[in-house]
């Protein structure tokens, strides 16, 4: 077994040393103001980071809007269903509302809701090209709903599907959000 060890670590001496000359110096030899300083400038310009690319914002950061248009969504109306599904007559949540969201360069989306499905609050993530959201009343009297849209240019298209809390008034809406100036 041999006596010696590898040491992994390395001095500025050892380093400005290698660099400039592979000779042995004699005892009390250093390397010379000028083969020392270019050495260290070697140094220095081979770890100086890379220039970083500017933070480009993902393109679906920023405020979006859109507007409504609830109604009586379908329901398969079987047996052992609410009866009192088939006696919803559409007039309650029903009509024109709107959705401001605001999404974060994370994806993270904010906002709130007003119109035929109530005053609420809007949360949700956009995961590549989809957007996808729960709308929670503000009151008792809001419905409950969610949101899926895809990527349409700028903005999204989708559809929100929204029901009372107790699910005997379900609602859907077609929905449309473009990208409002900052």
């Amino acid at each position: 077994m041999s006596r010696f060890r590898f040491v992994p670590a390395v001095t500025a001496g050892a380093l400005l040393f290698g660099l400039t000359d592979c000779k042995t110096p004699a005892k009390g030899d250093a390397p010379s103001p000028s083969a020392a300083s270019a050495a260290a400038a070697a140094v220095v310009e081979s770890s100086a980071p890379s220039a970083v690319a500017p933070h480009v914002k993902p393109w679906f950061a920023g405020a979006f809007g859109g507007e409504y248009q609830a109604k009586t969504a379908p329901v398969d109306i079987k047996t052992g269903a609410l009866k009192e599904w088939g006696k919803d007559d559409g007039k309650l949540a029903s009509g024109p509302g709107k959705l401001s969201l605001r999404i974060d360069d994370a994806g993270q989306v904010d906002g709130t809701s007003d119109g035929a499905l109530g005053a609420g609050t809007v949360t949700g993530k956009v995961e590549d090209d989809t957007l996808r959201v729960q709308l929670s009343p503000t009151d008792d009297a809001g419905l409950h709903g969610v949101l899926v849209a895809t990527r349409d240019g700028d903005g999204f298209k989708g559809s929100i599907e929204a029901s009372s809390g107790d699910s005997l008034h379900v609602r859907s809406a077609a929905i449309e959000l473009k990208k409002q100036a900052n």
